[in-house]
């Protein structure tokens, strides 16, 4: 019983990182979402010039 500290810190620790970890991960979810939305989506790029590039319907532009 008297080592019982050494558990709650690492039950402690370990609940501590999780949390820092998933708030983290949210950070970069948010971070990356709001960098995308100003950016055009597939279907208005122009990948003309590219053999792997479709169009919207699915088809091959070459």
């Amino acid at each position: 019983m008297q080592t019982q500290w050494i558990d709650w810190l690492g039950v402690g620790s370990a609940v501590g990182i999780a949390a820092l970890w998933l708030v983290l991960r949210y950070r970069r979810n948010v971070r990356r979402q709001r960098a995308a939305a100003g950016q055009l989506g597939a279907c208005a790029t122009g990948c003309a010039g590219c053999p792997f590039a479709k169009d919207c319907s699915g088809s091959k532009l070459h």
